[in-house]
């Protein structure tokens, strides 16, 4: 059975995207079929793995019809993924924009992508499918989170991502998020851009307490992360060394999180 999780924060710059890229290509090293679903209209999951459609076709429209987009609104099927380390992508372009304000005209199209993933579901191509959503709180936070079954927080040791991690875990467990997708559960979360200082420790525990577990500790390293990005290349296949442990033992925890459901 496939296992959606959206890769969620409403706070910028906590490496939601190099999450959801790495631990996907993490799990994909594993053995697992992945498929990954960019559905942030900044596009910097998709640039981060090689794939800039807004490049590749001039026309917008051609850029759109890549994208979740048409089978969000009913227009169309969702796109042919691409084969990029070993995971399947469903890219997203600046003109996924043009899908927020078409949410907010008519607010029952939120549920387009669950739709459409239902399909694919069906299909049991995957193991694993996971959506990036921008940070926001708006309606495509809320396409992205009716159509998984779990929240996947990225969250660094900082008052920023405390708060918006802490924000995002009462919003589905009994708030908004609850009513909308009940069988919505938040995963234990990834410490991310972690530096070794006394305030971040304090953080960590914080964490630590408000949601009784992490899937583990993703250490800054101002070397790595930013090459992987002008590399357009994952954190497991681009480092040989501490980087590439970290993310891989994050799968191995994210498998036993989800275990007793895939048999994993």
């Amino acid at each position: 059975m496939t296992l959606t999780t959206t890769v969620h924060s409403y706070a910028g710059g906590v490496a939601k995207s190099a999450t959801a890229r790495d631990l996907s290509a993490a799990l994909a090293l594993l053995g697992h079929r992945v498929l990954l679903i960019d559905a942030d209209h900044q596009a910097d999951l998709s640039v981060s793995l090689g794939v800039d459609i807004d490049e590749e076709f001039a026309n917008a429209d051609d850029s759109f019809g890549n994208t979740i987009g048409p089978a969000v609104l009913g227009t169309g099927v969702l796109p042919e993924a691409r084969r990029v380390f070993g995971l399947d992508l469903i890219p997203s372009s600046v003109t996924l924009y043009n899908l927020e304000k078409e949410l907010k005209a008519d607010v029952s199209m939120v549920v387009g992508l669950r739709y459409a993933l239902d399909e694919v579901r069906a299909a049991g191509k995957y193991d694993f499918i996971f959506i990036d959503t921008n940070p926001t709180l708006g309606d495509m936070a809320t396409l992205a989170l009716l159509a998984a079954d779990r929240v996947l927080l990225p969250i660094p040791p900082n008052r920023k991502g405390m708060r918006a991690g802490s924000f995002i875990k009462s919003r589905v467990e009994k708030g908004h998020y609850k009513r909308l997708n009940p069988g919505l559960s938040v995963l234990p979360p990834v410490i991310t851009q972690t530096p070794n200082t006394t305030l971040a420790r304090q953080y960590m525990a914080e964490i630590e307490s408000v949601f009784g577990t992490t899937l583990g500790v993703i250490k800054q390293r101002p070397g790595l992360y930013p090459s992987a990005m002008e590399r357009a290349t994952p954190v497991p296949h681009l480092d040989q060394g501490e980087g590439k442990a970290e993310v891989m033992a994050l799968a191995e925890a994210f498998l036993k999180v989800t275990g007793e459901r895939h048999g994993s």
